[in-house]
């Protein structure tokens, strides 16, 4: 392994003691740390105290609960892992019906001879999609991509099977992500060959012509891992994380946002059966100082679009120490960054520079039908081709993250709305490697910045396993998790089980209060009257020794 170009410098044993020590009692450690550093810590809420406001689903030998799709008609939740399909009941979890979706032998075997383990060529279900009366599915496949349209209400019952590719990784550790529009057009972003060496940001099915991102084209996309997928206005936004291109200084991984028109045809000559409207800029998400410290990799991201915000989970790189941060960003932020100048670079040997935007406010707007390039996106075909990687980096919500945390890789993130007896608070629900949700504030008052609610152990003493998917589920107020194992259920608040005022206050949750009438902890939708109900979210809630 090469020496970077900053230099090797070595601590003694007790300054690294110190720069430890430092770390943990900077941030609000989650779970247990070394008993010399004092600081308050935030309470914790063991496996054995959840139990009795949780609801399990396990199933033998099944493992990866990774894809979740609620439908909310039938009351009912489809959950894809490892070989199978379950369709759950919404309110307990139980088992409505179990669906077996494993590769059949002679694919395994052909897997097999590939030099692939036994693990890897077994079927993982990586898209999961209901639209309207039908459910898009795709898993891997033994690395042979399938993707399959079922019945919503009995998904045993297949309509229709296309090919996977484009749609559908062929490794199960290949990071991708996939949405179906309103008008039944797929978007998938995933690699589409066996080694994984051609990534693709691919528009199929639906009325639309599909298209693809431009193949083995480093500067379109270079070695990504896709985040997630949205549609937003005129455009579908893609997040992801991969290495930068534009950097000069040795390989480093930056995160992005990229977008494509929806109504894109691709090009005519130049282009053809290839996005016109690709664009990409650099999301933006470190602590401030004369050196700022950067979260270069997005983990997961949350779209909030009743206040056009989005929430990303940034970490380090895995090779370097664990750090984790959360910033949010507004969307007028991010078309600011596309409406900006571009970076360009001639070719390899010279510099990247910033260069105007020849349509600084682009909008999806198409030349007249009669015209040579009727349907065509105003965009010229030549800026396309060369023009997409913006200059401007999109600066998130905050000048610092809304929180950090050291010594922890976060994975995935969901947030929701609460109305508070002041004001409103947006309050995330963050999966750790270790198989534990902290349920934080995000907020900008300072002193309540970074506040742990409250760390809840959703797994037994001894395991530990990372969090694979979460779902805020509105109709009844819970959270669903998906781990290696199992899935789980527990509720947003547990506000009944603060037993007096003073515990009710501390807790410091947003949903909870104290109603002087009833003399009970309640939430605002279970006070007897406004004026009768107290909270006190004035600072972080301490672990109760």
């Amino acid at each position: 392994m090469g020496e970077s170009g900053w230099g090797v410098r070595s601590l003694s044993p007790c300054g690294l003691l110190l720069v430890v020590c430092a770390s943990v009692c900077l941030s609000q450690q989650p779970s247990m740390k070394p008993a010399e550093c004092s600081r308050k810590e935030h309470p914790v809420v063991s496996h054995q105290a959840l139990r009795p406001w949780m609801f399990e689903f396990s199933h033998p030998g099944v493992k990866d609960y990774s894809q979740l799709a609620v439908d909310l008609s039938r009351n009912q939740l489809i959950v894809g892992a490892r070989n199978f399909l379950f369709t759950l009941s919404l309110s307990n979890v139980s088992l409505i019906q179990a669906t077996e979706w494993a590769p059949d032998e002679d694919t395994k075997r052909s897997c097999q001879s590939k030099g692939k383990s036994e693990e890897e060529c077994q079927n993982y279900v990586r898209v999961l999609l209901i639209s309207g009366m039908t459910l898009f599915t795709c898993g891997t496949n033994a690395f042979t991509p399938v993707c399959m349209t079922r019945q919503v209400g009995n998904v045993s019952a297949v309509l229709d099977t296309v090919n996977g590719v484009a749609r559908c990784p062929y490794d199960p550790r290949h990071n991708s992500t996939a949405m179906v529009t309103e008008r039944g057009e797929l978007y998938a972003a995933t690699v589409i060959d066996f080694s994984g060496r051609d990534p693709v940001i691919y528009r199929s099915l639906g009325n639309m012509p599909p298209l693809r991102s431009a193949q083995y084209n480093s500067k379109w996309l270079n070695e990504p891992h896709f985040v997630s997928v949205y549609e937003i206005g005129r455009f579908t936004y893609f997040f992801l994380r991969e290495t930068a291109v534009e950097n000069d200084c040795g390989k480093v991984v930056f995160s992005r946002v990229a977008r494509v028109c929806k109504n894109d045809m691709g090009g005519r000559f130049l282009l053809e059966d290839t996005w016109t409207t690709f664009m990409k800029a650099r999301l933006n998400c470190s602590r401030s100082g004369e050196i700022p410290f950067y979260y270069n990799e997005l983990q997961s991201t949350f779209y909030l679009p009743e206040q056009d915000l989005i929430y990303g989970i940034f970490t380090t790189n895995v090779n370097s120490i664990s750090a984790s941060a959360v910033c949010a960003f507004n969307l007028s932020a991010v078309t600011q960054a596309f409406n900006g100048p571009f970076r360009y670079q001639e070719n390899p040997r010279t510099a990247w520079l910033s260069t105007p935007n020849p349509i600084p406010n682009f909008q999806c707007g198409t030349l007249e039908e009669g015209s040579p390039g009727g349907n065509l996106t105003e965009r010229s075909l030549q800026d396309a081709q060369r023009l997409y990687l913006m200059n401007d980096v999109v600066q998130p919500l905050t000048v610092n993250p809304l929180l950090t945390q050291d010594n922890l890789r976060l994975s995935k993130l969901v947030v929701d709305i609460v109305q508070g007896r002041e004001s409103l608070y947006h309050v995330m629900y963050i999966g750790t490697e270790y198989g534990t949700i902290l349920k934080t504030l995000s907020t900008s008052n300072k002193s309540l910045q970074g506040c742990y609610l409250e760390e809840l152990r959703l797994l037994p003493p001894g395991k530990i396993g990372p969090i694979k998917s979460l779902q805020i589920l509105h109709s009844d107020r819970s959270l669903i998790v998906g781990l290696d194992d199992r899935l789980v259920k527990i509720p947003l608040e547990r506000c009944s089980s603060y037993p007096s005022e003073v515990h009710c206050l501390e807790a410091r949750d947003p949903y909870c209060g104290w109603d002087l009438k009833q003399k009970r902890c309640t939430t605002i939708e279970g006070s007897s009257n406004m004026n009768q109900w107290t909270q006190n979210i004035t600072q972080c809630p301490v672990r109760k020794p």
